[in-house]
């Protein structure tokens, strides 16, 4: 079983490490190959995926290939969808990620994909817009949040050694809550109806950063609705 690899940035590099790690053999190319057999991962840019998975399936009609873009959307018997539902960085160990696995079901394909040692369960066709808008929400909307709150504690007089075990303590007791208890587990002034505390502070981030404080004023809008148990 040949394995090839195209693209070296963050997916690429941290997948290269897992193989080696693993003692899995891979070759590690800068062009598609012709007329091979075996697995391509593509961890290129989303803009660069469809151009050079048409160039691989019509160079190579027995090589399976696969991306990481859940953005991308590339139909055919031998291309595959593996999404890290993980932040990523050069330094993440994959053995301990969940990939989701999407495209046609092949027995084959898969089978190949387990000897390298990767976690995945298959997931469908394509994943749905709800698919990538959460990945995005626990993602991309946590690290966002995290760092103002970051900043804000510096902003306060904390160290940055200080700001991140804090911030870090209270994300993870956040999320240990919420997935033991459900909405039970929201704590925090907008789940207890504090609104004069939230109006105070909604206040004094309007001077700092107008922006953020949009945010914050319709995140905790949001958040009191739920916890009532109303619609967002």
């Amino acid at each position: 079983m040949d394995i090839f690899l195209i693209g070296l940035g963050k997916v690429g590099t941290a997948l290269s490490n897992f193989l080696k790690k693993h003692n899995v053999e891979h070759k590690i190319l800068q062009n598609v190959p012709e007329n091979t057999k075996g697995i391509l991962f593509l961890a290129v840019s989303d803009s660069a995926v469809c151009p050079l998975l048409s160039e691989v399936v019509e160079k190579n009609p027995e090589l399976f290939a696969v991306h990481f873009s859940a953005a991308t959307k590339f139909e055919h018997e031998r291309v595959f969808l593996l999404h890290p539902f993980s932040s990523v960085s050069v330094k993440s160990d994959f053995s301990q990620i969940l990939f989701t696995l999407w495209g046609g079901k092949n027995h084959d394909f898969e089978e190949i994909l387990e000897k390298t040692g990767l976690n995945f369960v298959f997931c469908g066709d394509f994943p749905g817009l709800f698919y990538h808008s959460a990945a995005v929400m626990s993602g991309n909307f946590t690290q966002f949040f995290v760092l103002n709150a970051l900043k804000l504690l510096e902003k306060s007089g904390f160290s940055k050694e200080n700001s991140e075990k804090l911030v870090r303590q209270l994300v993870n007791s956040s999320l240990d809550n919420i997935f033991q208890s459900g909405i039970e587990g929201i704590t925090g002034p907008a789940a207890r109806g504090e609104k004069e505390i939230l109006l105070n502070e909604y206040e004094a981030l309007s001077k700092e950063n107008p922006k953020t404080a949009a945010l914050f004023k319709a995140v905790n809008k949001a958040v009191s609705e739920l916890v009532s148990k109303k619609e967002i």
